[in-house]
């Protein structure tokens, strides 16, 4: 099983991703930590996928996309019609 933290701007669109659930970590005197911009969306998944098998970029990218829990967005999108 792999941890994902897969961040999506404000209209859903994937910005990247990062392993594991924990965004920052300490060792020694080094601290390191992820951040994103206000209004980005983070979305801790748990997958049943080897993401390192993947070489083709375009499909790690449909492949991230296809992970993101769907919201009511589209129930929002549908009613604005």
């Amino acid at each position: 099983m792999t941890k994902l933290t897969i961040v999506t701007d404000r209209r859903g669109k994937l910005i990247g991703a990062v392993q594991g659930h924990e965004l920052s970590a300490k060792a020694g005197d080094v601290e390191a930590q992820v951040s994103f911009a206000p209004g980005h969306k983070l979305h801790k998944v748990d997958v049943d996928i080897d993401m390192s098998t993947i070489a083709d970029t375009t499909e790690f990218e449909k492949k991230l996309a296809r992970l993101v829990p769907k919201g009511g967005s589209k129930a929002k999108a549908s009613k604005k019609r």
